[in-house]
């Protein structure tokens, strides 16, 4: 049962995240905030891989480190174009059912794991922590953008419940 609620959250929150980058003003892409702080076309980029990047390192079929995993990573999502995001986010709803094929409800509970900054957690615990918070926060970064560049009306459920594109 938990396994079922992860995955349909992660899928959930990537549809989610797929919805709002209809809504990116075309001359915002290179939006940021401030200096030091990711652009919206970065933000993307980020979403890109965030939902299933540490599910991925988990069950990799190799020894590298985190470090070394995230650098390969973090270059393939440069990639990642404002033409091209809504196939890289469908790939990534697909990827993450694939990769929870591979994860049984015991798993949750009993497979131990290590976090990105070293520390130990449950494989359920683990997916709370790391993909599910990661979405959520960078989508609302992303919905927060929007609101800021564009005549876009968002409202509430576009940040938490609307999940079909227009």
């Amino acid at each position: 049962m938990l396994k079922s609620f992860l995955l349909k959250s992660i899928q959930k929150e990537l549809m989610i995240v797929r919805r709002l980058a209809t809504k990116i003003p075309a001359q915002s892409f290179d939006y940021k905030p401030k200096e030091g702080i990711r652009s919206t076309l970065e933000l993307l980029q980020y979403l890109s891989w965030c939902g299933t990047g540490t599910i991925q390192y988990w069950y990799r079929n190799d020894d590298s480190d985190f470090k070394t995993y995230f650098i390969g990573i973090s270059a393939k999502a440069k990639e990642t174009t404002a033409e091209n995001f809504d196939e890289v986010i469908q790939q990534q709803i697909k990827l993450v059912e694939q990769l929870f094929e591979n994860i049984s409800e015991n798993d949750l509970f009993t497979k131990e794991v290590d976090y990105p900054w070293g520390e130990k957690a449950l494989l359920g615990q683990a997916i709370i922590e790391t993909n599910i918070k990661w979405l959520t926060a960078y989508k609302l970064q992303l919905f927060s953008y929007i609101k800021y560049n564009s005549e876009e009306k968002l409202v509430t459920p576009d940040a938490w419940r609307k999940t079909e594109i227009e």
